[in-house]
């Protein structure tokens, strides 16, 4: 998937097999990818993201690893949307689950195309299972929020 598959990526190792990812193809270590992540590539963000919640190459930090995984989706880039729905159906240290987060995220990687097909399958299975988790209005309200939701970025995954 290109440079050490996103980051090393490895936060949920215990519960789901590893996460893995590209990287931009001119990342560099931890400063270069930062730098990428700043000028808004999708990929470093998401790189980014999962470097603080491993706490791989940086001190870990579960506040500045949303925060990128969420620019990385806000963009489009579908990885990070399924790290991010993976992340909050179970919680993740720092980071508490969020049922109603969880289906939103796994919704958009479910749908898209730009992932293969055994991680659609597993956004589509913790989509799924925050369903049912899920109040009828709120399920509604993460329908509606999904539906409105940016396609796939136009960056390669």
């Amino acid at each position: 998937m290109g440079l050490a598959g996103l980051a090393g990526t490895h936060f949920a190792q215990a519960q789901t097999p590893a996460l893995e990812a590209p990287l931009p193809e001119n990342a560099d270590p931890f400063p270069g990818l930062l730098a990428l992540a700043g000028n808004g590539d999708p990929k470093a963000q998401c790189a980014v993201g999962i470097d603080y919640l491993n706490g791989r190459r940086v001190a870990q930090d579960y506040r500045l690893g949303l925060h990128w995984l969420s620019k990385a989706s806000d963009a489009g880039f579908a990885y990070a949307r399924y790290v991010l729905a993976d992340v909050y159906s179970r919680g993740y240290a720092g980071v508490p689950v969020d049922d109603a987060s969880a289906y939103y995220y796994a919704s958009l990687a479910a749908a898209s195309s730009s992932l293969d097909d055994k991680v659609r399958e597993r956004a589509a299975k913790l989509r799924d299972a925050s369903a049912k988790r899920l109040s009828t209005a709120q399920l509604a309200a993460m329908q509606a929020k999904a539906a409105l939701a940016p396609l796939d970025a136009a960056v390669g995954h």
